[in-house]
């Protein structure tokens, strides 16, 4: 007889698909740091750039999907002002500064009277990690003050489909372009950013709207697995629905913002949830090393992009050997740094569960080294 799986469980297939796609993320920008413009201009090189297009989306909707977890399952802990909630508002509003400061322009902030208008500009920009921190601060606000779940889960669901379906007339928006360039830059990407709000937190919104159902109707995880046809559903729907896309919007930014890539990406984020949950009893790795890599996700994240595209502390990998390699030199590379970071990301995780002042202190003298050398 098969023990019965209880919905309050740790989802392991949540955390595969945060672990595969940590893979595919340093896979994807450390092939597009090395590989020559020759090789980048080869045919199959575009359609590799579309599949990459995957892995952002994911991440997203991943965390959405965890806040909702541990949010509605302990919902009373989340509805008032306390040592909980600020506890988790410091850490998503760590994930922004963190973002900005890898987009510092200048190595000291007495340098920053000579930033230039093209420097300001490249800092205002943001990037994965601000537009998860600052959906994730907002995602705990409408806690606060809707205070009910299924209000929750519906609003969320709404302003993801606000979102994912309004933006394009929103990069398209003279009234949105003429904000002050900070502001414009977060919530579009025509000043340039990578991952603007708008339509990159309307994943996030779903998953957390998708998060909240999966709790509130008491799923198991084996329910995860009947995400398959679904997914493929939305998929199919996506690439059929390309053609009216480009017959109803403006082909200008239409690609960064076409609502049929918001229904093909979350389509392929669910099934990737439904095969996680059907293959994760063959996975030759105790979910308690699973979780301990998946948690730190945005650490590998840091420390990758900072490794091979520079950051205000280092010149990166890009400047030395950027885009000199062929695929199969590129791809060792590749193999070199997804093994160094799962390492780095469980080893880490150890270090702060079994020795947690040690590693409080370690993050201190990090960070105090961080602020001098930029002081």
């Amino acid at each position: 007889m098969e023990p019965q799986l209880q919905p309050q469980s740790r989802l392991v297939s949540i955390d595969l698909v945060r672990v595969f796609a940590m893979a595919l993320m340093v896979q994807g920008h450390t092939l597009d740091v090395l590989l020559t413009p020759q090789v980048q201009s080869a045919p199959w090189y575009n359609f590799w750039l579309f599949c990459r297009g995957f892995t952002a989306p994911t991440f997203m909707m991943l965390a959405g999907f965890s806040f909702a977890l541990a949010t509605v399952r302990k919902f009373d802990n989340h509805i008032q002002l306390g040592s909980t909630v600020f506890k988790r508002l410091r850490k998503f509003a760590f994930f922004v500064l963190l973002g900005y400061s890898m987009r510092f322009p200048v190595h000291s902030v007495r340098d920053m009277k000579w930033i230039t208008p093209d420097g300001w500009r490249a800092f205002s920009q943001i990037d994965v990690l601000q537009t998860i921190g600052f959906t994730l601060i907002v995602l705990q606000l409408l806690v606060l003050t809707l205070k009910n779940k299924r209000a929750f889960a519906g609003l969320t669901f709404t302003l993801a489909m606000m979102i994912g379906f309004g933006a394009p007339f929103a990069w398209n928006s003279t009234t949105v372009n003429s904000l002050p360039l900070a502001l414009r830059s977060a919530l579009v990407g025509t000043a340039g950013s990578p991952f603007p709000l708008m339509p990159w937190s309307a994943y996030i919104f779903l998953g957390a709207a998708l998060g909240a159902v999966y709790v509130m109707v008491e799923a198991t995880p084996r329910v995860l697995r009947y995400a398959i046809p679904f997914g493929v559903l939305m998929i199919l729907a996506g690439v059929r629905l390309e053609s009216v896309a480009h017959r109803v919007l403006s082909e200008t930014n239409f690609w960064p913002t076409t609502p049929h890539l918001f229904i093909t990406r979350v389509g392929f984020v669910v099934t990737l949830i439904g095969f996680a949950s059907m293959v994760e009893q063959w996975v030759p790795v105790a979910p308690t090393k699973i979780r301990s890599l998946a948690e730190e996700s945005l650490l590998v994240y840091f420390f990758h992009v900072a490794l091979l595209y520079g950051s205000m502390w280092n010149l990166g990998v890009k400047y030395y050997v950027g885009g000199t390699m062929t695929f199969a030199h590129a791809y060792l590379f590749v193999i070199a740094l997804i093994s160094s970071m799962l390492m780095m990301a469980y080893y880490w995780n150890r270090a702060k569960k079994s020795h947690p002042w040690h590693s409080m202190a370690f993050r201190a003298a990090i960070f105090a080294v961080a602020a001098i050398s930029v002081a």
